[in-house]
């Protein structure tokens, strides 16, 4: 009895002189750039604010916190018609319309389907995977929306100018990633200082978009769609 006793004080004082000593830490500093839109001759940008950027650390996926969140649908539209969740999350759809919507997705990866349910109700999806998931209401064809969903904590989205920041991020390699829904996702490598990284500038070429009506959730044309 003796022995135990002595094992575990030792354990004891081990695990106490651990919890005293100092945490290392990474210095981490704030990165911060611009995100722009190359549109056709003639055209303005005014949807900036729907692009996503994130960092991904290279040499291994850091920890990230499920997330609950919410996207509603109000005016036959989803509010807000992007958002961006860390890989495990849920979204939460209440139906803020006095008429009734049914949300559903067929991408690969996040196929889900809610059903029909009126006002006053929410629904809710989990995205395990990553990717960007389009989503839609069975209901009206106009209604679209998208579901970033990354395996980073380093994620935001710029302000109505294009300009973004991301605060507290590790001094270390990443993979840079700025997606927007009218152009090709932009990828590249960056390094970020124990000071961060300013003027960390994208431009991406949205002159190739069209604008492509989607399916309903069986695969056919909506027949019977409320028109705008």
């Amino acid at each position: 009895m003796k022995v135990r006793t002595h094992i575990v004080t030792s354990f004891a004082l081990a695990a106490t002189a651990l919890a005293m000593m100092p945490r290392i830490t990474l210095a981490q500093g704030a990165v911060s750039g611009r995100v722009l839109l190359q549109e056709k001759p003639g055209e303005t940008t005014t949807d900036i604010v729907a692009a996503v950027i994130y960092l991904v650390p290279k040499g291994g996926a850091p920890r990230v916190t499920e997330m609950k969140s919410q996207m509603a649908m109000n005016g036959r539209a989803f509010v807000p018609h992007v958002r961006v969740v860390t890989t495990g999350s849920s979204i939460e759809y209440p139906n803020q319309d006095v008429f009734s919507h049914n949300i559903f997705s067929t991408a690969p990866g996040a196929t889900f389907d809610l059903e029909t349910y009126g006002n006053g109700k929410s629904k809710s999806a989990q995205f395990k995977k990553t990717g960007a998931f389009p989503i839609y209401c069975n209901i009206h064809s106009k209604m679209t929306a998208y579901v970033v969903v990354v395996n980073t904590p380093y994620f935001t989205q710029p302000a109505v100018d294009g300009r973004w920041t991301l605060n507290s991020v590790p001094a270390g390699k990443y993979e840079l990633h700025v997606w927007h829904e009218r152009a090709t996702e932009m990828v590249k490598d960056a390094i970020v200082a124990s000071t961060g990284a300013v003027n960390v500038d994208v431009t991406l070429d949205a002159r190739g978009f069209k604008f492509a009506e989607h399916k309903n959730k069986l695969g056919i044309s909506y027949a019977n769609a409320i028109r705008y």
